[in-house]
């Protein structure tokens, strides 16, 4: 009987400790799904906007890289608006 209860017990402090991040934690599928589902978007558009969402997601700084075509920038700052830094 004591091992049920102690199993119990592991179970919820367990389901506790991890309930936060998993709540909060936004997952690169939903950048990907999120960009792509956007119509009428160039692939520069796409790719720029998974970059900028996971950019911010990991809290980096915004700093899409050079050499790109306007696309790609107008995408990284689209996604960088939909990104959360969760420090």
């Amino acid at each position: 009987m004591q091992l049920i209860k102690l199993l119990v017990i592991a179970i919820a402090v367990t389901s506790m400790a991890l309930a936060p991040s998993l709540l909060i934690n936004k997952s690169a599928d939903a950048a990907s799904h999120s960009c792509e589902d956007t119509k009428g978007k160039s692939k520069d558009w796409i790719e720029g906007c998974k970059q900028g969402w996971y950019d911010h997601d990991h809290c980096y700084g915004a700093d899409p890289d050079d050499g790109k075509s306007q696309q790609f920038y107008s995408g990284y700052f689209a996604g960088w608006k939909k990104g959360h830094c969760n420090k």
